[in-house]
C-alpha cells in the first residue's frame, strides 16, 4: 500500500494491522514547525517498516514530526507513538479520558476483573470465559505505556496547513475519542467515530450510557459542513449526513430487536448474543457481542423506556 495524496497536502497512510480491519489509515500533515501525524499505527516492525517507507517516500525524515495526534487511545491508533516520540521529540496529544483509562489498563487489572464479572453475569458458558480473558490479556499488551505530552480539549484548534483543526471530543467508541474538522476544507478526521462500511463499536463501560453519548456525538457532526471524512479505516467518503441517519437507524434496530429477544424469552445476555449472532464466535468476537449488547441493554435502560 503507497501512500495518497489528499488536496491541502495531506497524505493518507495505510499501515497493516494485526487483528481487525486489514489495515489503518494515519494522516500526515504539514504544520508551521513541521508535520503532524494523525494516528500511529500498531506497534509492530510492520506498521513501524511500512511508516518508515511512506515517509521516505514523501521525502519526511522522522525528526520533522512535531505532533502525533491520537484520535484515542486503542493500540492501532497511538501504538507506535511513543517510539516515533523517541525518534523526532514530537508531542502526543490524547484526550485526558482515555490517557487515564489507557493508565489504568496499564497499571491494574480492573478491566479483566469487569470483563470476568459481566460474563458471569451474562452467563457466559465457563468453556468460552478462559479463552475469551486469555484474548483480552493479548489485546491489552498491544497497548502502549504512554503518558501524553498534552491533552485534546473540545474545541481546542491545532494549526497545520488545511488551517485550523478543530478538536471535537466525540465519546461512544472510546471515552475520549476526538475528531478533527478542518472547516476550510471541509476535512473531518473522523478516528473509528465514523467509517464508511463499518458500525463502529461502542466501548461499553459499567454504568455508563456510551451508546447514548455515541449517538450525541453524532448529531455534533451533523451541525457541521463537512465535504469529506476521512476515517481511520476504509477510505474517504462523503454524504455525512447520510451516514449518520443510517447510524442511528441501525443502533434503534438493534435496541429494538434486543427487547424483542427479551420478549420472546431471552433469559440471559449470552442467550441474546447467540440469537443476534447464530454462529460460532471467536473469543474476540464474542467478547465484542458481549460489551454491544452490554452497552445496547444500559442504553435501553436509560432512554429508550423513559
Amino acid at each position: 500500500m503507497t501512500p495518497e495524496l489528499l488536496d491541502g497536502g495531506v497524505w493518507r497512510i495505510p499501515l497493516t494491522m494485526s487483528f481487525g480491519p486489514p489495515y489503518i489509515n494515519v494522516y500526515l500533515s504539514p504544520c508551521p514547525e513541521g508535520w503532524m501525524l494523525i494516528d500511529a499505527g500498531m506497534p509492530t516492525a510492520q506498521a513501524f517498516d511500512e511508516l518508515a517507507s511512506a515517509l521516505a517516500e514523501i521525502g519526511v525524515e522522522p525528526s520533522g514530526l512535531r505532533h502525533i495526534v491520537a484520535t484515542h487511545l486503542h493500540p492501532d491508533h497511538c501504538g507506535l507513538a511513543p517510539r516515533l516520540r523517541d525518534l523526532s521529540g514530537a508531542k502526543i496529544w490524547m484526550h485526558r479520558a482515555d490517557a487515564d483509562l489507557l493508565l489504568k489498563l496499564k497499571s491494574t487489572r480492573e478491566s479483566q476483573e469487569i470483563l470476568a464479572k459481566a460474563m458471569e453475569e451474562a452467563q457466559t458458558p465457563q468453556a468460552l470465559r478462559g479463552p475469551v480473558l486469555a484474548t483480552y490479556e493479548k489485546l491489552l499488551a498491544a497497548f502502549p505505556a504512554l503518558s501524553p505530552d498534552a491533552y485534546l480539549e473540545d474545541g481546542l484548534e491545532l494549526e497545520s496547513w488545511l488551517g485550523p483543526l478543530r478538536v471535537l471530543h466525540t465519546p461512544g467508541h472510546a471515552p475520549g475519542h476526538c475528531c478533527l474538522w478542518a472547516a476550510q476544507f471541509g476535512y473531518l478526521f473522523s478516528g473509528d467515530h465514523v467509517i464508511e462500511e463499518i458500525s463502529p463499536h461502542i466501548g461499553w463501560l459499567p454504568g455508563e450510557d456510551a451508546l447514548g453519548s455515541y449517538l450525541d456525538s453524532l448529531d455534533r457532526l451533523d451541525a457541521l459542513e463537512v465535504e469529506k471524512i476521512l476515517p481511520s479505516h476504509g477510505v474517504p467518503f462523503e454524504s455525512l449526513r447520510e451516514w449518520t441517519a443510517r447510524a442511528r437507524e441501525h443502533h434503534a434496530g438493534r435496541a429494538a430487536e434486543i427487547l424483542r429477544l427479551q420478549q420472546d424469552g431471552a433469559d440471559c445476555v449470552d442467550d441474546i448474543i447467540r440469537r443476534l449472532w447464530p454462529r460460532e464466535l471467536r473469543p474476540l468476537d464474542y467478547k465484542l457481542a458481549l460489551t454491544e449488547v452490554l452497552a445496547h441493554l444500559e442504553h435501553i435502560r436509560r432512554r429508550v423506556r423513559t
